[in-house]
């Protein structure tokens, strides 16, 4: 059964209860009254009167009383609506059942009538009301802490009822949406680990053959230094090397070796090494500054690398990105479209990219670089453009 149905039956039968009852115990009181009253009466007389009973007494007595008279032999127990009288030997039983009586008792029927029929009235309004402010949005709360309990997280909870159950609402909606989040961590957090695996088998099964190439790489340097092949061969190594450390250190956690360090020459390595991409993109990079901080140089570049790759690929033709060098910190900025809104909350959460050919780990994996550096990643939206910014660096 319902609440709602519930409240109803449950005002409904208390108040029939309470009603007749209180007819009950009115009727009890006017029988009583007039029990004692017609007692009352019929002793005086009785009493003061010193006449012996004959039918023609008796008559007389009717037609002044109103009472129904009936003499008998002896004392006895009195019938519901009598009483007996005795006096000077004589035992008379008197009933009190007059049209006064009569009326009386209809009045209280009626007026019990009355009160059951208006009240069952009004207390289905009271209930109705109750029902609509703490009934139904309690049968709601109710359904949604089901559909929460049944995993079904997508569905907000509604906002129904006032105070105390607006509260409910608030604290239920709360941890639907805490749920929602850990949900999706968990989630996460299986498929980082079932990455890391794959990614430490992939780092491990290319870092040998890589060894092998850049060693061959480095005898056929030295037998023609002037060849540009080469040295494209070897930058391109160089940074394959840096992928296969960024993949090592997802796979085991992010570890980092800080000392003091210049700013400049890692990022202008990085640099260097994705100058060719951003030209056939049609990106301009420029370095601005100068810095010092306490860095891993080779998880610097890894950051870099992510943050430059990122601006690059947001931007089409007639672009630009700028790397600007300070004390403690860096910021890459970019004339590209910045970062969707919606995005934005998400934005350094693993496979948050909506990119086609994004893996939604390059700046999860940087924000990972600058925690480690005790720094922290953000990103700021630029008119024109945007910046992703590292901050916090310790000094050097």
């Amino acid at each position: 059964m319902r609440t709602r149905s519930r409240l109803l039956f449950s005002f409904v039968a208390v108040h029939l209860v309470l009603a007749l009852v209180t007819g009950w115990v009115a009727w009890a009181l006017i029988d009583r009254s007039l029990r004692h009253q017609a007692q009352a009466k019929v002793g005086d007389v009785l009493a003061q009167g010193g006449f012996s009973l004959s039918d023609e007494v008796i008559e007389r007595m009717h037609a002044l009383t109103g009472y129904d008279f009936r003499v008998l032999d002896g004392p006895v127990p009195p019938r519901p609506g009598t009483v007996v009288v005795e006096r000077g030997g004589r035992t008379v039983e008197v009933s009190y059942l007059t049209d006064d009586y009569r009326r009386a008792s209809r009045a209280v029927v009626m007026a019990t009538a009355v009160v059951v029929v208006v009240g069952v009235g009004a207390f289905a309004l009271v209930a109705w009301w109750l029902a609509r402010q703490f009934a139904r949005p309690l049968e709601v709360l109710a359904g949604a802490a089901r559909t929460i309990g049944r995993g079904e997280l997508g569905l907000p909870v509604p906002f129904v009822g006032s105070g105390e159950l607006a509260a409910l609402a608030a604290d239920l909606e709360q941890m639907r949406t805490r749920i929602q989040a850990l949900d999706r961590q968990h989630r996460q957090a299986e498929r980082l680990a079932t990455l890391g695996v794959f990614t430490a088998t992939i780092a491990h099964e290319v870092r040998n053959p890589l060894s092998a190439v850049r060693l061959t790489v480095q005898l056929l340097a030295r037998q023609w230094p002037d060849d540009p092949g080469l040295a494209l061969i070897n930058e391109e190594l160089e940074r394959l090397d840096l992928i296969v450390d960024e993949l090592l250190g997802f796979s085991k956690g992010m570890t980092v070796a800080p000392a003091p360090h210049d700013l400049r020459p890692p990022v202008e390595h990085v640099v260097r090494l994705l100058r060719r991409q951003a030209d056939h993109a049609g990106v301009a990079v420029r370095i601005e500054g100068d810095g010092r901080a306490q860095v891993d140089p080779g998880r610097l570049r890894q950051l870099v690398m992510n943050l430059l790759l990122n601006a690059i690929q947001a931007q089409h033709g007639d672009g630009e990105v700028v790397v600007r060098l300070r004390d403690g910190g860096l910021e890459v900025a970019d004339a590209g479209p910045g970062v969707p809104e919606a995005l934005v909350e998400h934005l350094f959460e693993p496979f948050a990219s909506q990119r086609p050919d994004g893996t939604g780990l390059g700046l999860h994996l940087a924000s990972a670089i600058a925690q480690a550096h005790g720094a922290r990643l953000r990103y700021e939206r630029r008119q024109p453009g945007c910046a992703f910014i590292v901050e916090g660096l310790r000094p050097a």
